[in-house]
């Protein structure tokens, strides 16, 4: 599970328009914010911008609901991607997205495994992904729309979205109102645990889990030192909100199976409701302390269907050390409440079973913190130039580079380690 709501986030975070969770352990929307240069001359138009994107994330926990909410986490995931930025007029512009998740996981591993199998990280997927959005702003109003569209395929998952926005800007451009909504669709193979195919408890009624979002953010320039930004969300979620191969035990499991007879005898598949609306309220805040020192402050308040509630809340103090060079340490922290249909290994009743059950510790009460640092170099000349391989007789720059760290602790037990590079190239 943990595998999966990583490459949810990396597809929603991409293309922006983000169907935001009630976790943020594996969240990389704090990267830090794109500063694109304001355009000064025609010929600034036709620069395209190429950001190439490392993503390095391992876990380790002893909470799996793939065996039950017991049994090893541990988990690695190398993500590299490319995110391109190309003008075309300047009015105008498409953006691309496009990468892979590389995957190991002992988690996911222990779907056809027993208990003395389960040692190492030894199962390993891929997915790939892509996604392209265009973005156009209307020369009388100022105001401006996109439209966006993605794919993604790994071994049991194919996933595709669609959505756009639209923007209304004040004339004085300190005053913005956006309206968004997003589509999507993910189709599952429905990998059932060993124990349970061609029995009655492989019973899962969809393959297809669809995603409706709508969103509505309003940003707003204080004054020169402060700026704000409020959002809401709703989001609508219907069909298989189930994982096939989470396992859920009873209370009538003396204790762990360690042979398919006993897997085949207490192991269940997990089943929640086939629906699910979630709301998250955020709000940010960010103040300009001086020429050398912001602010960047953020809180939301996350509710479902479910019975989760949550609240998160982040800051970050980033620091020009020199006119090229920007350090900045971070600090988040999240609380959640426990999912109504959420039971510990061996808790829900076997004679009076409950009519959804998991023991997906996502879905548990818990309090996690994540404490971090980024680095920014970036020369007002760049940091060297090259050839373009795209356009004749132009000069090419590698314009920035960035490295981002964060370690994530969670009160189960679960705990990470997260490192982004980002190379900035200019063509």
């Amino acid at each position: 599970m943990q595998l999966k709501i990583i490459l949810s986030l990396t597809l929603l975070l991409s293309v922006v328009f983000a169907v935001n969770a009630q976790t943020d352990k594996n969240s990389i929307d704090d990267k830090q914010e794109d500063s694109r240069k304001k355009v000064k001359s025609s010929e600034d138009y036709k620069e395209t911008e190429v950001d190439f994107l490392l993503n390095y994330y391992e876990q380790d926990g002893d909470h799996s609901p793939v065996t039950g909410g017991q049994g090893t986490e541990e988990l690695t995931n190398v993500a590299p991607s490319f995110v391109v930025h190309i003008p075309v007029d300047s009015l105008s512009s498409l953006d691309l997205n496009f990468g892979i998740d590389i995957y190991s996981s002992a988690s996911t591993d222990n779907i056809d495994y027993l208990q003395t199998h389960k040692t190492s990280a030894s199962s390993k997927d891929a997915r790939a992904h892509i996604n392209a959005s265009y973005s156009h702003t209307l020369a009388n109003s100022g105001n401006a729309y996109s439209v966006l569209a993605g794919f993604s395929q790994e071994f049991d998952v194919s996933s595709y979205h669609a959505g756009g926005s639209y923007t209304i800007n004040s004339k004085d451009q300190n005053r913005s109102l956006t309206i968004d909504g997003l589509y999507m669709s993910d189709k599952w193979k429905l990998l059932y645990p060993v124990e349970t195919r061609g029995t009655s408890k492989a019973n899962l009624k969809d393959d297809v889990r669809n995603t409706l979002k709508f969103g509505l953010s309003y940003s707003q320039v204080i004054n020169k030192r402060s700026q704000a930004l409020f959002s809401m969300e709703i989001v609508s979620q219907s069909g298989l909100l189930s994982t096939p191969f989470h396992r859920v035990f009873f209370d009538d499991t003396p204790n762990y199976p360690n042979t398919l007879a006993e897997l085949t005898q207490y192991s269940n598949v997990e089943k929640l409701d086939d629906s699910r609306i979630k709301i998250p309220i955020s709000v940010r805040w960010n103040y300009y302390l001086s020429d050398f020192i912001r602010l960047k402050t953020f809180y939301r308040y996350y509710s479902d269907s479910w019975g989760i509630s949550a609240h998160t809340a982040s800051i970050e103090l980033p620091m020009t050390v020199s006119p090229s060079f920007i350090v900045s340490p971070f600090f988040r922290y999240h609380n959640q409440t426990a999912a109504d249909d959420f039971y510990k290994f061996g808790q829900a009743s076997a004679s009076n079973t409950p009519e959804f059950y998991t023991s997906d510790y996502d879905l548990s009460d818990f309090n996690s913190y994540k404490v971090g640092v980024g680095f920014q170099y970036s020369p007002v000349m760049g940091i060297c130039n090259f050839k373009s391989p795209l356009r004749k007789n132009k000069t090419g720059q590698l314009k920035r580079i960035g490295l981002r760290t964060a370690y994530y602790d969670r009160s189960d037990g679960l705990n990470a380690w997260l490192v982004s590079l980002d190379f900035g190239f200019t063509f």
